[in-house]
C-alpha cells in the first residue's frame, strides 16, 4: 500500500530550501583535460535542459560554465582548490533568477553568502570546519581519496554544505548498482541523505566512474541550478573529456 504524506508548513520550507542546492554542480580537476562538458538531460522527458563546461583557470582554481541548449551562457562558477580538494571554496551565479553563492574557507571555518534570486535579501553566516566535511565539487575528490574502500562495499558518511541552508547535512556514500544505460565496467556509488525527513523529499544521487582513471562518467540526481520557474530538475549529466 501506497504511503501518503502531509508536510507542516515549516517542513514544506525546509525541505524547498534544502532542496534548492545539492550536488549536481561538478568541477572535476583533472588537469589530463583542457575542458568537461557535461550534457544535463531531464530524467522525466530525455529533453537536453542545459550543458555545464568545465575549464582549469590556474593551479587550483576552475570555471564552470552553464549554458542553455541553444548556446546562450546563463550561469558562472568558480571553484578554488588550493585550500582543500574536498571543501574549496567557489562563488556561483545563475542569471536565470539572480541566485547567488559564495563559499569562502577562512581561519578554520566557512563564510557562506546565499542569495535565493534577485529580489531576495542576502543572508550570511558562518559554519565551523569540521572532519568529515564536502563543500560542492568536493564530493568527487571524496570518492577518489576514499575508492578503495567504498569500491570495497564499505558505507562512509560525509558532512555536505548546503548553501541555501548555511548549515551541514549528513549524506551516505555506498556502492551500488549503477542506473541502466551506464557504460558497461562502470563503478557506481549512490549519495543519499541520512534524516528520515529529507529522504521523503529527495531521492539519491547515483555517481557513475570509469575504475580505470577514476574519471565521472555520468551523475543522476537532482540539479544545483534552476530553470527559468525557479524549479529543481531531477536531471542525467553525461560528460564529455577533450
Amino acid at each position: 500500500m501506497k504511503r501518503s504524506f502531509e508536510f507542516l508548513p515549516q517542513q514544506r520550507f525546509f525541505i524547498a530550501a534544502f532542496c534548492a542546492f545539492l550536488f549536481s554542480s561538478v568541477c572535476l580537476a583533472d588537469t589530463s583535460f583542457s575542458k568537461i562538458v557535461g550534457s544535463a538531460y531531464s530524467v522525466e522527458t530525455g529533453a537536453l535542459l542545459y550543458r555545464e563546461t568545465h575549464e582549469k583557470l590556474a593551479d587550483g582554481t576552475y570555471s564552470v560554465e552553464y549554458s542553455e541548449p541553444d548556446g546562450r551562457v546563463f550561469g558562472h562558477k568558480t571553484l578554488n582548490f588550493s585550500q582543500s580538494m574536498i571543501t574549496p571554496s567557489f562563488s556561483q551565479l545563475n542569471e536565470r533568477n539572480g541566485e547567488k553563492i559564495e563559499v569562502t574557507q577562512s581561519g578554520g571555518k566557512l563564510d557562506v553568502v546565499y542569495q535565493e534570486n534577485s529580489a531576495g535579501k542576502e543572508e550570511k553566516a558562518s559554519v565551523k570546519l569540521a572532519a568529515g566535511m564536502v563543500v560542492d565539487a568536493g564530493f568527487d575528490a571524496f570518492i577518489k581519496q576514499y575508492w578503495d574502500a567504498l569500491e570495497a562495499g564499505k558505507n562512509m558518511d560525509i558532512e555536505y554544505l548546503v548553501p541555501s541552508k548555511q548549515t551541514t547535512f549528513t549524506f551516505r556514500f555506498s556502492k551500488v548498482t549503477c542506473v541502466e544505460g551506464t557504460q558497461d565496467g562502470a563503478q557506481c556509488f549512490a549519495l543519499s541523505p541520512v534524516s528520515w525527513l529529507v529522504k521523503l523529499a529527495v531521492d539519491p544521487i547515483v555517481v557513475a566512474y570509469d575504475p580505470a582513471d577514476k574519471s565521472l562518467l555520468r551523475f543522476t540526481g537532482r540539479a544545483n541550478i534552476c530553470d527559468a520557474q525557479g524549479k529543481y530538475q531531477a536531471v542525467d549529466i553525461q560528460y564529455h573529456y577533450m
